[in-house]
């Protein structure tokens, strides 16, 4: 493949490499409830992850100690956050990576108990702080650890 005016085969093959390698494996997240759905003082907060096709996140418990698992924070004004439950990981064989890989792909809901501690921290819980740490691997590298804001309703 050539681009137009190139003679280089090698030029065309480094500037596909360097697009690609480019590409933003970067996963978008976003949280919702329903603001009826507190039973008393407490709702649950789901927050959806969708993995960019060719990539996973590690899980949040991997095989391996030196994989960086996912993990997800929240807060609010008035709120308290419980602990996240994540999805059951998909386990997959990755030699590049050292055999098998726990993981999520594609798109995951991770579910967070809320409990709010005035009868307007519903109203705050919009506008809530959660953020996702993950690191990013494809079937032969993993990057460093980054994190995303989630944002709200999306």
């Amino acid at each position: 493949m050539y681009f137009k005016g190139m003679k280089s085969p090698a030029l065309t093959l480094f500037l596909l490499a360097s697009a690609a390698f480019a590409a933003n494996p970067a996963p978008t997240a976003s949280f919702r409830y329903s603001p009826g759905a507190f039973k008393g003082d407490s709702t649950r907060m789901l927050v959806k992850v969708v993995i960019p096709k060719g990539w996973h996140i590690q899980s949040n418990a991997p095989l391996d100690e030196f994989l960086i698992p996912t993990e997800l924070k929240a807060e609010g004004e008035g709120l308290g956050f419980g602990k996240p439950m994540f999805p059951k990981p998909v386990l997959e064989d990755f030699p590049a990576l050292g055999g098998k890989v726990a993981l999520f792909a594609g798109t995951i809901e991770i579910k967070v108990p809320v409990g709010r501690k005035n009868a307007k921290a519903g109203e705050s819980l919009e506008k809530a702080k959660v953020v996702l740490r993950y690191q990013a691997c494809n079937d032969s590298q993993c990057l460093p650890p980054k994190e995303i804001t989630a944002k709200y309703g999306e």
